[in-house]
């Protein structure tokens, strides 16, 4: 039998260590690393590349969901398509001439116990103590969205914000699948995470402590990645004396239990660029606002397009291009972790930017009402699925728009 592994991260490694031994591997499939030739002396190709005959594609991420609906729409039938992470799956004897079935499902319960049970162990304290002093004291403390907004609005300050990939460079670990580790950014996100400039809000994520406001998917994505290890890593860099201010001003929508108040967290954010001039530095896929609107409200929008994937390498001719174009403008950037650089650096020298994230897209899904994340029309959706063949539709009235408004490439 011949399969292709979906994927080249840690999940590769569980799905070898179950594959018969008669099984022959055809290839990779990573949409995001396509372009860097071999893994494991396998060829890597994109989901709409695959060649050849094959009996099975075996999915290696534990959020498959997404993956196989996506190998869905391109036509992959359901049967040859196994996710490794589905329990479901682990329990079909169909699929146990592929995978050994004692293996996988073992693999499973100890990934579950060691991903899952232990984080959630780590984090229990925290979470049913959260009102209790010694946990405050323990936990940055981090002003809310709406007052944030408020803050960045009413006193046009500037905005760096820090997630879970922007830590895990400044520690010097990979994370973002759009940005490889690179100790210069490391370096500077280091400066700008212990920055004192009066004009830039520094933004960490709300984390740390009760997560009964968020999904339960959220929150386990939260407490599998704040391990008793992260959690120590965070401290050392952060300074719990300081105020900080909510990162997920950028997410307003799906990681929230409560729907119903979404528009009015997307109205506060919206607020800040009514009626100003707006400069968008964005990756080349990203199209912030475009087929919705979000941006209906700003007197105008101009575009610098930059790399989307590891933009850092071009910085200097960002940061020269966002200076020569964003004077007396409100800059909106979105570029990870380049975005919190690009703030920073910006706001000392007396510009106003904000490193807005992925509020577009979620933005989107808010309009779609729905409760996963998904694909959506015109953009790259990076934690979905890749952005072939986005320019299609050149001819359609928003691309019309968004070509229209753009002043300047640095790809």
């Amino acid at each position: 039998m011949k399969v292709y592994i979906f994927g080249t991260g840690q999940g590769e490694r569980y799905v070898r260590r179950c594959l018969r031994n008669d099984i022959v591997i055809c290839g990779y499939i990573d949409n995001y690393k396509a372009d860097k030739g071999l893994f494991d002396g396998k060829s890597v190709v994109r989901q709409t590349d695959v060649l050849g005959k094959y009996d099975y594609i075996i999915i290696s991420l534990m959020d498959y969901e997404g993956v196989r609906d996506s190998l869905l729409s391109d036509g992959i039938e359901m049967e040859s398509i196994i996710s490794f992470f589905d329990f479901a799956d682990a329990s079909n004897e169909r699929y146990w001439t592929i995978l050994d079935a004692f293996r996988w499902r073992t693999e499973l319960i100890w990934k579950h116990y060691g991903e899952i049970m232990i984080p959630s162990v780590d984090n229990i304290n925290y979470e049913l103590y959260a009102d209790s002093d010694d946990i405050k004291r323990g936990c940055p403390h981090i002003l809310d969205a709406k007052s944030t907004a408020h803050i960045l609005k009413n006193e046009r300050k500037s905005l760096a914000r820090f997630g879970d990939g922007e830590f895990e460079i400044l520690c010097g670990r990979s994370r973002p699948i759009f940005q490889d580790v690179n100790d210069g950014l490391s370096k500077r996100l280091k400066e700008a995470l212990n920055s004192r400039e009066t004009s830039l809000l520094v933004a960490i994520a709300d984390n740390y402590s009760s997560l009964e406001k968020y999904t339960d998917d959220a929150a386990r994505d939260i407490r599998m990645y704040m391990t008793k290890e992260v959690r120590e890593s965070h401290m050392k860099v952060l300074d719990l004396n300081r105020q900080y201010y909510d990162t997920y001003i950028s997410r307003p929508y799906i990681i929230y239990r409560d729907k119903e108040h979404a528009k009015e967290r997307f109205d506060w954010v919206k607020e800040i660029w009514d009626g100003q001039d707006v400069l968008i530095v964005e990756g080349e896929y990203t199209r912030f606002g475009v087929g919705n609107d979000l941006l209906e409200n700003a007197q105008s929008v101009k575009r610098i397009l930059a790399p989307s994937k590891n933009a850092f390498n071009k910085y200097d001719e960002i940061k020269h291009a966002a200076r020569e174009y964003g004077k007396d403008k409100l800059i909106l950037s979105i570029l990870g972790p380049t975005a919190t650089v690009l703030s920073y650096d910006l706001a000392k020298e007396g510009y106003w930017i904000i490193d807005i994230g992925q509020l577009d897209v979620e933005y989107g899904w808010f309009l779609k009402k729905v409760e996963k994340r998904c694909g959506l029309k015109y953009k790259n959706v990076s934690e979905v699925k890749p952005c072939d063949q986005l320019d299609r539709d050149v001819n359609d009235e928003n691309m019309q728009k968004y070509f229209s408004e753009i002043i300047k490439k640095i790809i």
